[in-house]
C-alpha cells in the first residue's frame, strides 16, 4: 500500500480537535511513507492534512476540478490533477487509493463516503475505507447505518465494508484489520 485517499471538509470554522486530527494524519502519512490523495483544497480540513504531510517531507496529490481552480479554490503548494468535474474527480482519486480515510466534514465529505461505500457494495472498489470518528462527530451516521441494516436496506454484511477508530493513531490498524472485500461480493448488492 502507497496511497491514501483522504475525505474531509474545507470548512475554517470547525473545532480545533479536528483541525488537529487531520495536522496528526498528515505527519502520520508522511512518517510512513505514505502519499496523500485529497481532493487539493487550501482551507479547513484538506489545508492541515495536505499541509501536515508536506511539512514532514511526505508527497501529496491534489485531484480537483477545473471550476474549482478557477475560483482559486486550489492548494498551489501540491501537484495538482485537474478533472473537468467533481464526478471524474471522485473517480481518479478512488482508482489511486490503496485505502480510503475519512475524517469529519459536511456535505461533500458524506457524498465522497456514500459514494465509495456504495462502490463497495457493487464490488466496483475493494479496497479498506476507514472512518475516524473524531470526537464521535458520526456517531449518528453509524447509529443510522446500524438501522439501515435492523429494517433491512442493507444486509448485515454491507456493515463490514468499512473500519470505525476514534483516533488517528489508530488508522494503519484499521486498515490493515479490515475486511477482506472482493467483487464477487456484489452478489450481497440486493437486499
Amino acid at each position: 500500500m502507497k496511497y491514501l485517499c483522504v475525505y474531509c471538509a474545507s470548512s475554517m470554522q470547525v473545532d480545533k480537535v479536528y483541525f488537529d486530527a487531520a495536522d496528526k494524519l498528515g505527519k502520520l502519512l508522511a512518517h510512513n511513507d505514505f502519499h496523500l490523495i485529497y481532493g487539493g483544497g487550501k482551507m479547513g480540513l484538506m489545508n492541515a492534512v495536505a499541509s501536515a504531510a508536506l511539512a514532514n517531507g511526505g508527497e501529496v496529490t491534489g485531484v480537483i476540478p477545473q471550476f474549482m481552480i478557477d475560483e482559486g479554490w486550489f492548494n498551489p503548494n501540491v501537484k495538482l490533477l485537474i478533472t473537468k468535474d467533481m464526478h471524474e474527480r471522485k473517480l481518479k482519486m478512488s482508482q489511486m487509493a490503496d485505502a480510503v480515510v475519512v475524517l469529519p466534514g459536511g456535505c461533500g465529505t458524506l457524498d465522497e463516503l456514500f459514494e465509495i461505500i456504495t462502490w463497495k457494495q457493487l464490488g466496483l472498489f475493494t479496497k479498506p475505507v476507514v472512518i475516524l470518528n473524531i470526537n464521535n462527530y458520526y456517531d449518528d451516521l453509524l447509529n443510522f447505518l446500524q438501522k439501515a441494516a435492523d429494517k433491512k436496506f442493507l444486509r448485515p454484511e454491507h456493515l463490514t465494508m468499512w473500519q470505525v477508530c476514534q483516533n488517528v493513531d489508530d488508522v494503519f490498524a484499521a486498515i490493515n484489520n479490515s475486511t477482506q472485500w472482493e467483487t464477487h461480493f456484489r452478489k450481497f448488492a440486493a437486499i
